[in-house]
């Protein structure tokens, strides 16, 4: 079975998969591994992704970016304040004082919730991981950032719930960049504090996790507006406009829908910078008919960056403080989100933090999405191998115990296994118990009996464990070839 793991960030989502013992990112049908949160409304349809990107121009106020700054907010925050004032879309107040937006969309005036902007992104992500899905259930766990409160995870769980996923759990950005390197994870004995890095598209966020036997704690955590990959683009973008003015005597920023070009190809240009060390910036017809083309390199861009990147110390500083340690204490250092594939970031954190391993095999954008995948497959089961048998005991039924859930198993978890059914046998039966020591009998109870008969030769009988959030145990059994089903409901005892 296959388990994922999603990341809704402010400007892209993406979605990872956790199947037959790999995790990888699932590209969507556009080939990319990640995709634009922006949904775009017409007079003929709902644009997602980077179709909705693509026409930002043209349809700025119909065109919804940065959901996730808003999402789970009332009209009063400061936050969705902010938002109204950098975004062409207008939003308004509905009947019950919530923040929504005012949009035109086939011909008519529509209000439209953040969690339906959400949700729109999460079916275009739901459709992403059909394509890697083994049926209608994709159990899925989602990454929030570490300062959400209630109504924003419940935003988050109810917009993805409702486009299709099965919500298994929301864990913090920070402790799922740390599984997606399986720190702790292969050992238990690793005492360790790990600081993440997280530079998104419009905010940044260190956060400390102690790692220890196994556990993750989020020590505490520095979140910053002020600092984010919006930021690059705006120096960059205000350079490329006073070259175009010294060029041309012309001001791009006196018209909205001519920055917006020259910004959307400044994105282009600075992302080329992260991997090259130049860029060519050509935006055709950019201001008044007149186009424009400039080359930028890499140390101009770096040297009109340098009071952004400063701000990566006093971040990690913060972090420190509020985690009560020592930058000296720092073990590992995760860098995830868009922002962080700029090179004098990364050299700046490596320069700062010299006595930290820094961890960066991983794609600075999916490691959120990989980590998530791994707690779902952790959730499901999927990441152990087939039962192994633990202990037979010799009494008159020759049982032999497999272990499914072990104690202190978090909730709600979920289980596969398949059965095999030895050559000539047509029934089985299974029997539920719950026991402190599987070596010793005195300690099993009986729960409950599934039994099977009439089964094909051979048979393969599918076995789905539910550890549900109340605590009840739901296991049924499926023979693949003739579909039938046994199940079974186990309620909690009080």
């Amino acid at each position: 079975m296959a388990a994922f793991g999603v990341h809704l960030g402010s400007t892209s989502a993406c979605l990872a998969v956790f199947k037959d013992g790999k995790t990888d990112v699932v590209a969507n049908d556009l080939g990319d591994r990640v995709t634009p949160c922006v949904v775009a409304f017409t007079d003929h349809d709902k644009a997602v992704g980077a179709a909705a990107k693509q026409g930002v121009i043209r349809n700025a106020q119909n065109t919804v970016k940065h959901v996730k700054q808003v999402l789970g907010r009332k009209w009063e925050d400061q936050a969705v304040k902010q938002y109204i004032e950098s975004n062409a879309v207008k939003m308004q107040q509905n009947s019950d004082g919530d923040p929504v937006f005012n949009v035109e969309f086939q011909g008519e005036t529509t209000l439209v919730a953040p969690q339906q902007i959400a949700e729109a992104v999460y079916e275009k992500m739901l459709e992403t991981a059909r394509s890697h899905g083994d049926g209608d259930i994709h159990d899925s766990v989602f990454a929030v950032p570490t300062d959400f409160n209630s109504e924003q995870r419940s935003a988050i769980s109810d917009s993805a719930t409702a486009a299709g996923f099965n919500v298994l759990r929301l864990i913090s950005e920070p402790v799922s960049a740390v599984l997606a390197y399986d720190i702790g994870q292969e050992n238990n004995n690793i005492n360790s504090n790990v600081l993440v890095f997280r530079l998104g598209g419009e905010s940044s966020e260190v956060s400390i996790v102690k790692v220890q036997n196994g556990l993750y704690r989020v020590l505490g955590s520095e979140v910053s507006t002020e600092l984010a990959g919006s930021k690059f683009t705006d120096v960059l973008a205000n350079y490329l406009a006073s070259e175009f003015y010294r060029q041309y005597k012309l001001d791009v920023k006196e018209s909205r829908r001519s920055f917006t070009k020259l910004r959307m190809a400044t994105e282009t240009c600075k992302h080329t910078l992260s991997t090259l060390g130049s860029a060519h910036c050509s935006v055709d017809s950019l201001h008044e008919g007149v186009d424009f083309h400039s080359n930028v390199s890499r140390a101009r861009f770096e040297n009109l960056c340098s009071n952004l990147i400063q701000q990566c110390e006093s971040l990690i500083d913060s972090a420190c403080t509020k985690s009560n340690i020592d930058k000296e204490q720092i073990d590992k250092v995760i860098l995830c989100g868009g922002g962080a594939k700029i090179p004098l970031v990364q050299k700046k954190i490596t320069d700062y933090l010299k006595n930290a391993e820094i961890l960066n095999s991983i794609t600075p954008d999916e490691v959120v999405a990989i980590g998530a995948a791994k707690q779902a497959a952790i959730l499901t089961g999927n990441d152990e191998n087939d039962i192994q048998q633990n202990a037979t005991f010799n009494g008159e039924s020759n049982m032999s115990l497999f272990p499914i859930f072990e104690s202190f198993t978090p909730l709600p978890s979920r289980k596969h296994e398949t059965v095999t059914l030895n050559k000539n046998q047509t029934s089985m039966e299974m029997n539920l118990c719950e026991c402190e020591d599987i070596r010793d009998p005195k300690t099993v109870s009986d729960l409950a009996k599934i039994v099977m008969k009439d089964l094909p030769n051979e048979a393969k009988v599918s076995v789905t464990f539910h550890l549900r959030r109340e605590g009840s145990l739901h296991v049924t059994c499926r023979e693949e070839t003739s579909d039938k089903t046994e199940s079974v409901i186990i309620e909690v005892c009080r």
